[in-house]
């Protein structure tokens, strides 16, 4: 059977969906079928033998204008299945691993403070491709001929609140892991290396963040309450992994002088020797519709702190793997989660109970359900190339809001 995977971004060291994209392909592979990828940039250099690359890169980040291109390119090749990562105008599955672009922005608008939030709401609603992408969201959804699957309950809801999207036509599948390569037996490996670059020593309790968007994910959240809580303890250390130099020196203006207790990496191509050298996993997240991140923390055997805005915190119990609260602006809470976890042994007794449930989401389990539901889209929906150009089919309207 020949697959077509549609996303913006294809590759082990991108991005969340880059890199579930990439080992969806090669799983895929491994099971006998044909993973056709139509991407826009490929994110590393990694053999790709048996996965065939279809690059669309001439639209830059014009959202109508690629995916156009990936519908004339489905076109052309025929696939059997066509799994849309919310980049084109879908297909059998439309699988949105962040937007659509209404509910990033919301989202996104929520990180700020409020003051700022006014002003960002008001002045987006001016931009011309703000109203763009908006029409894009809107379009692609209208037009999607098939099953639209959501990371968790939490994204689920959300997109049938701000778009009115049908309960038959959503399924949930969950983010899953590789719990061999992400593993606490990594820590004999790399974690007495990694401390040392890090310059911290054995006793130093160093929280961790991976993530691409500073701000959507809570690094503001997390600075201030490792400032709060550093005023009481010395002895600890915030390594942020992923973001890229605009973020850091936005983050740097902010918190001026910075020092010598935080540790940008700036992107990085494997963080497993990052989870290996770390104490807590903290992704005060303002939204994530299944964070990838605290799946490998997991599986790291990390604790892990995050919000309830985050699709993988179904996925925990409170007090169990780690903390859950309620709001990424609840400082106090944030800080207060943060200094339970300098018990070394709340954290060891917490690492086996996250280890434990990251066992339980193994990557295979999610390709297991993707399949199943290649077989109920084939057996629901008209061939997809007929549908793809077609401007027709049930409207879904933005609430307000939105």
């Amino acid at each position: 059977m020949r697959v077509a995977l549609v996303t913006t971004g294809f590759g082990p060291f991108g991005g969340g969906q880059e890199r579930w994209c990439f080992q969806l392909a090669q799983t895929l592979l491994s099971r006998g079928y044909e993973p056709l990828v139509i991407a826009r940039t490929l994110c590393g250099k990694t053999p790709m033998e048996g996965i065939h690359l279809h690059l669309v890169n001439q639209c830059g980040r014009d959202p109508f204008c690629f995916a156009d291109a990936a519908a004339r390119e489905l076109l052309r090749i025929r696939p059997d299945i066509v799994h849309d990562m919310g980049n084109g105008w879908g297909g059998h599955l439309l699988h949105y691993h962040g937007g659509p672009y209404g509910l990033l922005s919301q989202r996104k608008r929520d990180s700020l403070p409020p003051l700022l939030r006014v002003f960002k709401t008001a002045l987006l609603v001016l931009l011309p491709s703000y109203q763009k992408k908006h029409r894009f969201a809107l379009k692609q959804i209208r037009r999607n001929p098939g099953l639209i699957v959501a990371l968790s309950r939490y994204q689920a809801q959300l997109l049938s609140q701000l778009y009115r999207v049908p309960e038959g036509q959503l399924r949930v599948v969950y983010n899953g892991i590789d719990t061999v390569h992400y593993s606490p037996a990594n820590r004999v490996r790399y974690r007495e290396a990694v401390r040392a670059y890090l310059g911290v020593g054995a006793k130093t309790t160093v929280y961790l963040l991976v993530a691409h968007n500073f701000h959507l994910k809570g690094g503001h959240v997390l600075l201030q309450a490792a400032r709060k809580l550093r005023s009481r303890y010395q002895d600890l250390h915030v390594v942020i992994v992923g973001c890229p130099p605009r973020s850091v020196f936005k983050a740097g203006k902010i918190w001026e002088p910075l020092g010598d207790w935080i540790t940008f990496t700036g992107i990085v191509e494997d963080t497993q020797a990052f989870y290996a050298a770390a104490d807590v996993y903290v992704h005060p997240t303002f939204y994530d519709s299944c964070s990838l991140s605290v799946l490998e923390a997991l599986a790291s055997g990390l604790p892990v702190i995050t919000t309830r805005h985050n699709g993988a915190s179904e996925l925990m119990t409170d007090g169990t793997e780690g903390f859950i609260i309620d709001d990424p602006w609840l400082i106090s809470d944030l800080c207060d989660r943060m200094e339970r976890l300098l018990d070394p042994r709340l954290r060891d007794q917490m690492g086996q109970a996250a280890r434990e449930t990251a066992l339980l989401h193994r990557f295979d389990r999610c390709v297991d359900e993707i399949l199943r539901l290649y077989s109920e889209a084939q057996q629901r929906f008209q061939p997809i190339a007929a549908c793809l150009f077609a401007d027709k089919g049930p409207t879904y309207r933005l609430s307000r809001g939105v």
